[in-house]
């Protein structure tokens, strides 16, 4: 008998839809799979402009008969945020309905324009009729509305792979600015993981790693020199193998803007 779908969990990790209870001794138990999943084309390095529209496609499959597609936008902000109430974490989330053993689904989500710049998550999850769940995939998007904090690093270049011998310095060199007031300045070097550098490091032991709070009411430059004394000593004993360092700012209104670049260490 078709599963009739009934309620929506929040929660990702549990089956997303409750299915009515009757059913037939020789149910479908095979998972539904998501074969690829891009926003605006891509599954990483998204970026997404406030006021737009992203486009998800998403290609989906069962062996027996397809139930639904969720989508789910959320904010992925620390918890250590400065964010005025003006801000606005925007959150969305989408619910498609299918049949079929295979689609392909285009779905256009519009980001508002008042949203707070920063890294999002968008969740992508399936369940056939069923309600089999099968495995959800994650894609991660830095929203940004103009008012996010200006990164300017001059020194090293970011833009390509930096080498750093052990026992050496990495002096970073530069500014951080904004037309409101800076909150926050983060900073860490740590071994490259599959997260896209989105939040703060969650690792036991990173090569180096500073949060500076900016506690005036008119911060709206620092400079990585002068206020933080960015110089990045590169343990003798580090493990040889690619780093990366992450730098994130975050102003008074909410707004975040992430920096990152491949430390090669040699």
């Amino acid at each position: 008998m078709k599963t009739v779908f009934k309620v929506l969990l929040p929660i990702v990790g549990s089956a997303f839809l409750m299915a009515s209870c009757d059913k037939d001794d020789d149910n479908d138990t095979t998972a539904p799979i998501i074969k690829s999943a891009t926003i605006d084309g891509k599954v990483e390095d998204i970026e997404v402009t406030a006021g737009t529209a992203m486009t998800f496609v998403v290609e989906v499959s069962d062996n027996e008969d397809l139930g639904q597609l969720k989508l789910d936008v959320h904010d992925n902000f620390d918890g250590h945020t400065h964010k005025s109430t003006a801000s606005v974490s925007w959150a969305e989330v989408k619910i498609v309905e299918l049949s079929g053993t295979d689609k392909t689904v285009t779905q256009e989500m519009n980001v508002p324009a008042e949203a707070t710049a920063g890294p999002y998550h968008a969740d992508i999850l399936l369940i056939d009729a069923e309600g089999n769940e099968g495995e959800f995939v994650e894609r991660s998007i830095m929203i940004r509305n103009g008012s996010e904090p200006g990164i300017n690093v001059t020194n090293p270049d970011l833009s390509g792979e930096v080498h750093a011998t052990k026992g050496s310095t990495l002096t970073i060199e530069g500014t951080v600015s904004d037309d409101v007031d800076l909150a926050e300045i983060y900073i860490v070097l740590e071994e490259e993981h599959d997260d896209d550098h989105d939040h703060k490091s969650t690792q036991e032991e990173a090569l180096y790693e500073m949060d500076f709070d900016l506690t005036g009411s008119a911060d709206v430059s620092w400079d990585f020199q002068t206020d933080g004394n960015v110089n990045i000593a590169i343990p003798a004993n580090a493990e040889t193998g690619h780093y990366e360092l992450t730098i994130r700012a975050e102003d008074a209104e909410g707004n975040i803007n992430i920096l990152s670049g491949e430390i090669h260490i040699m």
